[in-house]
């Protein structure tokens, strides 16, 4: 027998429809004395940042709440977060929202438990202590955000999408509660829904799989392509929602521990450069980079089909295509602004993304990156 070294990290997870309603007592349980929330307008919008501030209410606890986080937030936005929060002088960070600001609530938290700035961190493995305690509410199925030790924001100056990796930023508790995401849009819940789809798989092909990642990637697969489709038509569906929900955790829990790699890669460009969402970038390059894939793992592809429940006969490539298709996802760059004059830059930034073309399991050098950007355009 001859089984890989890996490590398994996940934070402590509670998940159930309306168990956000129980917030107090996790914060009473960690000790918070003054909360800060953050998240974003729309959710403020939504009556969600109210709902969840009468429920730490209940167990009589001081909330000051930033909910200014941008989509795809830049260095600069969450800068002035983590400004906001060292004057409040808050000792725990309440994170909700989509990746953008569960992503920021967990530099928050770090930062008010280390000096310096956000940018010194960014790369790997650079915050030297941990924060104060966090709690992330995710309100969409997708990021994974809740799940992992990585942030991703916008730096402006480089016109780029960079990351902040750490084993500190790990959340305390993830709370899971299928009901926060019944107000996500169509749109974002596609988006969002086939970026997890997209962890599932990349998370069992990438270099990185280990035999504890691998079956919480299968069963993220299996629970996002039951789910995924009803779950954009009827937003009010409950039982999608909570199927689309554990869905994300599972394949977020493989993510965190077993990583993506080439579409993720290939994506960092679009967002930096035409400020694409994540999700969006992810999910309309998403079936171009498997397409060069799969031949090379045909037991793997075959496997991930019937996990998908395809039609006999119907790969991975063209089942991906068609749910993409039902669910509103463009197929193409092109219709998302992308001229084939940035394909060069494109690829000159994406072949530099090691961190992740590392774990694929079909090393791609510029030209096979820019044949594929030029599939998808």
């Amino acid at each position: 027998m001859n089984i890989q070294n890996f490590s398994f990290l996940a934070p402590q997870v509670v998940f159930g429809v309306k168990s956000a309603e129980n917030i107090g007592d996790h914060l009473s349980r960690m000790g918070a004395k003054h909360i800060l929330l953050v998240s974003d307008r729309g959710l403020e919008k939504a009556g969600l940042v109210d709902q969840l501030s009468a429920w730490i209410g209940k167990a009589n606890l001081a909330v000051t709440r930033y909910t200014d986080i941008e989509p795809e937030p830049s260095i600069h936005n969450v800068r002035a977060c983590v400004n906001f929060a060292r004057q409040a002088g808050c000792n725990l960070v309440v994170g909700m929202g989509g990746g953008s600001a569960m992503d920021s609530a967990k530099v928050v938290a770090a930062l008010l438990g280390n000096d310096g700035d956000i940018i010194d961190y960014l790369g790997q493995n650079k915050i030297p202590h941990k924060g104060v305690p966090t709690i992330l509410l995710p309100t969409t199925a997708g990021t994974g955000s809740e799940i992992g030790r990585g942030a991703l924001f916008y730096v402006p100056e480089r016109q780029s999408k960079e990351a902040i990796f750490s084993s500190h930023m790990l959340t305390d508790l993830a709370l899971i509660d299928p009901v926060l995401a019944l107000s996500a849009p169509a749109s974002v819940t596609a988006s969002s829904g086939l970026d997890a789809l997209c962890h599932a798989i990349e998370s069992y092909t990438g270099r990185a799989a280990n035999p504890l990642s691998m079956p919480f990637a299968e069963l993220g697969i299996k629970w996002i392509g039951k789910w995924l489709a009803l779950a954009v038509s009827d937003g009010g569906n409950l039982e999608a929602r909570e199927g689309m929900a554990l869905g994300c955790l599972y394949a977020s829990i493989a993510l965190a521990n077993a990583n993506t790699h080439a579409v993720h890669a290939l994506a960092y460009p679009l967002q930096g450069k035409n400020r694409i969402v994540h999700g969006k970038a992810n999910s309309v390059l998403l079936p171009y980079v498997l397409k060069v894939l799969s031949p090379a793992l045909p037991e793997k592809f075959a496997e991930i089909a019937a996990w998908m429940d395809l039609a006999q006969g119907v790969g991975v490539v063209e089942g991906i295509t068609h749910l993409s298709e039902q669910i509103g996802i463009p197929a193409k760059m092109s219709e998302m602004g992308v001229t084939a004059s940035q394909l060069e830059d494109f690829t000159q930034e994406a072949v530099q993304i090691r961190r992740l073309l590392d774990n694929c399991p079909v090393p791609l050098d510029g030209v096979q990156i820019q044949a594929i950007y030029q599939d998808a355009l």
